[in-house]
């Protein structure tokens, strides 16, 4: 058949028509986003906040000082409570824009603020559960330049700053990010009743080092200190590292180095997002995996592929390596200006590569209770209380400061 014979074929030229103006129907329908889009990217600037980011929460704070808090018909509520309160009747409550986009002026300024929660292709890790995904928040304003953006970065974190450094934060690690914790209470130093001694040498390496960033500098050393407290359970170790966040004002990060997830590649994400003047506590540095040895695959059956995302979870399932932890505590991507301090009840199963010089600065034996440390306890907390042969008898069996306490504490 030729194309004239098709040309004159009413049911060919008729579908023929059909198929272009449903073509030119579909383009026309898009073409008003596309051009939005376009028009948008060109004429406005856009930065994105993630959760993980102790800036995120300054944003929320922010907001909820904003008049357009108070007339969102959509708006998110928490309670906001200083590290020195407890939650009551009179705690303040932060209302900030839901999930979803918004559009307000502020300061003469028109903003489209997006809160979203990203998918998990946006988290770059398929296995990571939908709950797990990062919030997100999204400032657009019109301009083509980043001056009106970053004034606007600049106001929130003025506005959130002088009350943030007067407060001890703490963290904990979740995936491959720090997560604020809700309620975070850092122990009173004179409460711990370390030896003096101990004690001493703690607060003298610390004020030593957080003086001294110059001096690391010249010298060419990384600078951050390292600790590991060695020694039996519910001797202190987690407590002192508490009261040094508090008496230093320090924010405390806890990382769980042997939690589900965690591999060395979290552990460098973590470590690279610390903030500086940031404590962090490793528990149990015992439990991290001497190394990591590909394991021969069983062979599969033709007729089924093996799953990505399967492999993947197993690789992570593997935990921190030894030689993720030493690239952590002294190579390139230990924390700028940070203290480590390592905790552990067996330090016999410690490899001797990680205690040498420079993974390791100061290192703290926690014991038995001492005398001293049993009759300051009882100073403190029972103070009517004669311990006449009672101090003989825990000496005897080699009390910890916990078993001290709790004997103290049913005795008065």
């Amino acid at each position: 058949m030729h194309l004239k014979d098709l040309a004159g074929n009413q049911f060919f030229s008729g579908g023929l028509v059909l198929m272009v103006t449903g073509a030119i129907m579909a383009l026309l329908r898009q073409m008003p986003m596309q051009f939005y889009n376009w028009l948008k990217q060109r004429l406005s600037v856009t930065v994105t906040i993630i959760d993980r980011d102790p800036l995120f929460e300054w944003t929320k704070t922010w907001l909820d000082s904003l008049p357009y808090a108070r007339r969102a018909r959509n708006v998110n509520c928490s309670l906001y409570r200083d590290a020195e309160e407890d939650f009551s009747a009179d705690s303040r409550i932060l209302f900030a824009p839901a999930y979803g986009s918004h559009f307000f002026r502020h300061n003469g300024r028109f903003i489209w603020l997006s809160h979203n929660k990203a998918d998990k292709a946006a988290t770059g890790n398929a296995s990571t559960p939908a709950s797990a995904a990062p919030d997100t928040i999204t400032l657009t304003l019109f301009g083509t330049k980043q001056t009106a953006i970053r004034d606007l970065i600049k106001e929130i974190v003025e506005f959130t700053a002088t009350d943030q450094k007067r407060k001890t934060r703490g963290y904990i690690s979740t995936g491959g990010w720090w997560r604020r914790l809700p309620t975070f209470q850092p122990r009173i130093l004179q409460t711990v009743d370390l030896p003096f001694d101990d004690e001493s040498r703690i607060l003298s390496a610390i004020e030593e080092f957080l003086t001294a960033r110059a001096l690391y500098s010249q010298r060419g050393i990384p600078y951050h200190l390292n600790f590991l407290f060695a020694g039996l359970p519910g001797t202190g170790k987690t407590s002192i590292a508490s009261a040094l966040c508090g008496h230093f004002s320090l924010h405390l990060h806890l990382l769980n180095i042997a939690g589900p997830g965690m591999n060395d590649d979290r552990l460098v994400d973590l470590m690279l997002s610390l903030p500086r003047r940031s404590m962090v506590l490793m528990e149990d540095v015992d439990a991290i995996v001497p190394e990591r040895k590909a394991k021969p695959q069983p062979l599969q059956p033709s007729s089924g592929a093996c799953n990505p995302t399967e492999a993947a979870a197993k690789e992570e399932s593997q935990g921190v390596t030894l030689s993720g932890l030493l690239n952590c505590m002294d190579g390139i991507t230990a924390p700028d200006g940070a203290v480590i301090v390592m905790t552990t009840n067996h330090p016999e199963l410690i490899d001797p590569a990680l205690l040498r010089p420079g993974r390791v600065d100061v290192r703290v034996n926690f014991g038995p209770a001492t005398r001293e440390q049993i009759e300051r306890m009882c100073n403190r907390l029972a103070p009517n209380r004669k311990l006449n042969g009672a101090a003989e008898s825990m000496l005897a069996q080699r009390y910890t400061t916990a078993q001290v306490q709790a004997d103290l504490m049913a005795q008065r």
